[in-house]
């Protein structure tokens, strides 16, 4: 999984696109702003990361809105701290710091 979601994070549109929604739901028209592309450029990326499961959909009268899938996310990122850094809660990658934080329950 983690091989598939980082090839899927390697395309520069699917990285800005999960950047811009990770600061909250969006929907095509205004990620078309956002990212200044257009709207078949937006739609195909977004149904990568969709089927991928990193963002999910939900319509709202005639627009759709797309918004990060948290559990997945979370889910990667357990991961990553569990299988890939033995249980360590931080790691220091170049100039990088990532820490895990507890979060809620889902």
């Amino acid at each position: 999984m983690a091989t598939k979601v980082l090839a899927v994070l390697s395309q520069e549109t699917r990285l800005n696109l999960v950047l811009a929604l990770a600061q909250g739901p969006a929907s095509v028209t205004e990620l078309c702003e956002h990212l200044g592309l257009p709207q078949s450029k937006i739609s195909h990326h977004l149904g990568i990361l969709r089927n991928t499961g990193l963002v999910t959909d939900s319509r709202e009268g005639q627009f759709v809105i797309y918004r990060i899938n948290v559990g997945a996310w979370r889910m990667l990122g357990d991961g990553f701290f569990e299988r890939m850094l033995e249980g360590k809660d931080e790691v220091l990658l170049q100039h990088f710091q990532i820490r895990r934080l507890v979060a809620p329950p889902l």
